[in-house]
């Protein structure tokens, strides 16, 4: 059963759910009453540890509890199925979910498509710019990615014995600069000194470049390095544990992750930068669930929600001395309460930039 979205826009917006006749591919468990939000997440594909299997738990989890019907489609690598795909997904649900898909083939898809599918809601994570503008039914969500990598650098600074660190992302982009950001001046905060090595892989998937990378980091002293560039950070973080280094995950806790199928890694990875992609999705659709849900632009979310920071699980615990535990705590509440305000990428000038670099 498909339920469309009625939009209500008077300032705020408002959901009504309509039961119409016929199937839907995501429809599990469907029956006559139903009346579940029909929810598909869009994504290249799972399993890389890091923000879509993030997004794909926490929509299970509203799943597990009854509150929407939930399908996970992965289109693959090739990104000439990105249109194709929405284009059949978005009249058989009442919410897609999806990144910026194929860097920025999915943007363009829904500022040309959206008003076509006024009865889809587009939630699209981890893309905080106006490259949909003003579409009712498209829901840019951001990350404070910039504060979460602050705390990551500002670790990595008080753990390096070598002064030097390492950082690398999957693609240029003002999403992984807006960590790049974060990461130098948090670390820069600590040790004015530090020297921080920067690379980008050009690729969320090739693990084989990451690590490659890696050791070109710990070649030029790196001892600690961060990884933001989905699963191809991972051949970045398996460099650091292969010699003796420090990594930082990214996005989830990517410790708890890998501790039961690769416990050597997870034992090197002292935290990770959260972006807790999954509860942010979770707090829209319960609000669209309960009629409270308003629209905006760019939905942002931080440490005050929960959805960043980083990891503080037994590993940290454990590597971490507690005098520099505590020393974090203090920058951390600092940049809580706004004593510490973290610079931002959105809207940096290309040659302030560079100086990240």
């Amino acid at each position: 059963m498909k339920k469309l979205l009625a939009l209500v826009l008077a300032g705020v917006m408002a959901f009504s759910l309509v039961a119409c006749g016929g199937g839907s591919e995501g429809g599990e468990g469907e029956a006559a009453g139903d009346e579940k939000l029909n929810v598909i997440l869009v994504c290249s594909q799972l399993g890389d540890k890091s923000f879509n299997d993030s997004a794909d738990a926490g929509l299970k989890e509203l799943k597990d509890e009854g509150l929407i019907n939930y399908k996970a489609l992965e289109f693959g690598t090739d990104n000439s199925k990105v249109n194709i795909t929405l284009e059949e997904v978005a009249p058989e649900y009442d919410v897609v979910i999806c990144n910026n898909l194929g860097y920025g083939i999915g943007a363009t898809w829904l500022r040309e498509n959206a008003d076509t599918y006024a009865d889809t809601m587009f939630l699209v994570y981890d893309e905080p710019t106006d490259l949909v503008e003003n579409k009712k039914n498209v829901q840019m969500i951001g990350y404070k990615a910039n504060e979460s990598d602050f705390l990551a650098g500002a670790l990595a600074a008080l753990v390096s014995e070598t002064g030097v660190i390492g950082f690398v992302g999957g693609m240029e982009s003002p999403v992984i600069h807006d960590f790049l950001v974060g990461y130098v001046e948090g670390a820069k905060y600590v040790n004015p000194d530090i020297k921080v090595n920067v690379a980008y892989i050009g690729s969320y998937t090739d693990a084989a470049k990451g690590k490659d990378l890696g050791k070109t980091a710990i070649d030029a002293g790196a001892d600690v390095l961060h990884a933001v560039a989905g699963s191809a950070g991972n051949g970045y973080l398996e460099a650091a544990m292969e010699n003796g280094k420090l990594g930082i995950g990214v996005d989830s806790d990517q410790y708890e992750i890998f501790k039961t199928e690769k416990p050597d890694l997870a034992k090197s990875i002292v935290t990770s930068s959260l972006k807790n992609v999954g509860l942010s999705l979770q707090v829209i659709l319960r609000e669209m669930v309960d009629g409270t849900y308003e629209w905006s632009q760019i939905r942002w979310f931080g440490i005050p929600e929960g959805c960043a920071g980083i990891a503080k699980n037994e590993n940290y615990l454990k590597l971490v001395p507690a005098d520099k535990q505590a020393e974090l705590d203090a920058i951390e509440a600092k940049v809580a309460n706004g004593e510490i305000v973290v610079s931002t990428a959105y809207g940096m000038d290309a040659d302030t930039l560079k100086t990240y670099h």
